[in-house]
């Protein structure tokens, strides 16, 4: 056994570098020595560095950033996770720059606005009009699989698919950055000055389903995201292995407490790792009907039961088993199934208990006290168990009451689970301390329910950030709104607290609709659809891959051949004969439409 002492140094976010090496060790004639050394100095460095390191972890969590997060852990856990070697991620600056954005626009009752980017084309052009970028999980599933095989949103794809998309995007947004700088800095002061500066970098929060898996999984999905450009993540309540997009039917919902370990498991990752990635937690219990498991508490006053005493000792599972073994299928075990849950006459608890009150054979003063105490101790926030329920019911008059969670429970397992905005708010104010914003997935654009909800969840939380859907699966035009009302939807809710506010496949449906109706045209009209409804409009718009070459980076790489060979080269990309140099020529504008509104006319030499 040799010693080791430590090389030391610091990485780029202030914290120690250091590793073990060995130390050569020799005799006064210089031979080495076999087992003679110094543990006890070299075990207290490692011990005096290792606290070091934990100070500084919770001096950094008793930072402004982090005094809405509760963990689980101490300072101590993360630093006995890391490695010797701290590395920086760029995804961390673009994390702070998320959390300072979004904090201003919670201070400014305002939100930020965004939409799911498909590609580098996308991002780039969303840079100089939205302050962050999102990338979906459907369009991802749909447009971009890391099998290249699409499908819809059921998170069965790769879980490194989000992963490769983000890295996808952040590398573009790296691209065009350095790009720009070249660019500019070969400007004069005054084209500089003329030139808007686009901020490219704006930061991406990113998809991550239900963490593809167990705390494992999600551990190693966050750390994926880190290291491919995520400045936030959002993860959500449903079952891994049934999940499904937010607006299609047949969710499962996971317990309170196992959500809750996705998201400890993903702050744990990001600690370990020593960046300030923002975590947004989902819940689709508003229109989830069903949970896997009743072993939270906090979920039980949600959970339906069969109230039909007839059905004891019945199953739906063993009914439809029967049936099944009896060669029934399809429509007629459907309809086997609908008539059970008919019967069964499936009601909450509360519910249960409320009716039985009601049906006691005291005087209306005696119930109208039954029935307040009951409601005083059921109410919900107290999410009172079931267990607990039972012996309130007993007090209160209610004996031998026939109420069975486990008979209607699907031949999956799964309990049935009465969805709602009061569900989420629970679930909102079990996430909140472990996530930074709360996103409640809706069915539909209801400023009512999005009022319950928040109001709901900062009763508890009232610092908390919220986020919401304005859902592509929502008909906007059947909801009621007028036009006025649509324009004023986003600025409404935002003085709600719901600060980052994002169409999850705006960049699909976009992409789609441009397409479409181009292609059509393009075969019916030729050139002159083309030069109509894409060339003139990049030109009227300002919009930069007019000049396709020099969006590509032409130009950039040209600067990089130039500087390899002192200054001068002949196979210049962008050099003399480069067609792209007509889109130099001048304009005139008679009578047509000027930057202030009005259409501007090619000059005829073009």
């Amino acid at each position: 056994m040799v010693p080791f002492s430590f090389i030391n140094g610091e990485n780029g976010g202030g914290h120690p570098v250091h590793s073990l090496q060995p130390l050569a060790r020799t005799t006064s004639q210089g031979s080495p020595m076999a087992s003679s050394f110094s543990v006890p100095s070299m075990i207290m460095e490692e011990e005096g560095r290792f606290e070091a390191e934990v100070a500084e972890v919770q001096a950094w969590w008793n930072t402004e950033r982090f005094k809405l997060t509760r963990r689980p852990y101490t300072a101590r856990d993360v630093v006995s996770l890391r490695g010797t070697l701290r590395q920086s991620y760029a995804s961390n600056d673009l994390a702070k720059k998320l959390w300072r954005t979004l904090k201003t626009h919670q201070a400014n009752g305002t939100a930020s606005r965004t939409f799911g980017a498909l590609d580098p084309v996308q991002v780039t052009m969303m840079a100089r009009h939205l302050d962050t970028i999102y990338v979906s999980g459907w369009q991802c599933s749909s447009t971009h699989t890391t099998t290249n095989e699409p499908g819809p949103d059921l998170a069965d794809y790769p879980y490194d698919t989000v992963p490769n998309k983000v890295e996808h995007l952040f590398f573009a947004q790296l691209y065009h950055d350095r790009k720009q700088r070249e660019d500019r800095m070969s400007m004069s002061r005054q084209e500089r000055a003329r030139t808007p500066y686009v901020d490219y970098l704006k930061p991406i929060i990113a998809d991550g389903d239900t963490g593809f898996g167990g705390a494992t999984a999600t551990v190693k999905l966050c750390k994926l995201f880190v290291e491919r450009g995520a400045a936030g993540v959002h993860i959500e309540d449903q079952s891994s292995v049934t999940k499904k997009c937010g607006h299609m039917a047949g969710k499962v919902l996971v317990a309170v407490g196992e959500h809750i370990n996705r998201l400890v498991a993903a702050r744990l990752q990001f600690d370990v790792m020593g960046v300030e990635t923002v975590l947004v937690a989902r819940t689709d219990a508003v229109a989830a009907n069903l949970i896997q498991t009743n072993v939270d508490s906090r979920d039980h006053q949600f959970i339906l039961g069969a109230t039909n005493p007839n059905l004891r000792g019945r199953s739906l599972a063993s009914v439809l088993a029967e049936a099944m073994a009896a060669g029934r299928a399809g429509a007629e075990l459907q309809a086997i199934e609908d008539e059970w849950l008919s019967m069964a006459k499936l009601k909450s608890f509360s519910d249960c208990v409320k009716n039985a009150i009601t049906s006691l054979n005291i005087s209306g003063d005696e119930k109208r006290r039954r029935l307040n105490e009951w409601a005083y101790h059921s109410s919900y926030e107290k999410c009172l168990s079931n267990e607990k329920g039972r012996e309130i019911a007993e007090r209160l008059g209610v004996r031998n009451l026939f109420w069975d969670w486990d008979l209607p429970r699907t031949r999956e397992g799964f309990y049935r689970f009465q969805g709602s905005v009061t569900a989420a708010i629970v679930r909102g104010w079990a996430f909140a301390p472990h996530a930074d914003l709360i996103w409640m997935e809706t069915s539909s654009p209801d400023l009512v329910e999005c009022t319950k909800f928040a109001d709901g969840v900062k009763s508890m939380h009232p610092e908390i950030m919220l986020a919401y859907n304005l859902s592509p699966s929502f008909n906007w035009d059947a909801s009621g709104m007028s036009d006025k009302q649509m324009v004023e939807f986003i600025p409404q809710i935002a003085k709600l607290g719901y600060c980052w506010q994002f169409i999850t496949l705006g960049g699909f449906h976009a992409d789609a609709l441009v397409i479409d109706t181009f292609a059509r045209d393009y075969a019916r009209r030729g050139m002159l659809a083309y030069v109509e409804r894409i060339q003139r409009e990049e030109r009227n718009n300002g919009v930069d891959t007019l000049a396709h070459q020099k969006w590509s980076g032409a130009n950039y790489y040209d600067r990089v051949l130039k500087t390899v060979q002192g200054g001068i080269s002949s196979t210049a990309a962008m050099g003399k004969g480069v067609t792209e140099e007509q889109f130099k020529e001048t304009w005139t504008n008679p009578g047509g439409m000027n930057d202030g509104g009005n259409m501007m006319v090619a000059n005829p030499r073009m």
